[in-house]
């Protein structure tokens, strides 16, 4: 990830910062990489054929 990647605002419950932030910890990870591994491993246990309705609609 670059600097150049967009950026945005993210509102989120203490207690799941706290999560994610002892996540990151573990796995030696700043915060921001958490989240981007956990967003990118949710969209791949989609099935591929619901990716590519979602990507015609």
């Amino acid at each position: 990830m670059s600097r150049t990647d967009q950026q945005f605002k993210l509102r989120m419950p203490a207690a799941l910062r706290a999560q994610i932030e002892r996540s990151a910890w573990a796995a030696r990870r700043s915060l921001n990489a958490e989240i981007v591994i956990r967003l990118e491993a949710s969209f791949a246990q989609v099935a591929p054929s619901t990716n590519e309705q979602e990507r015609s609609a």
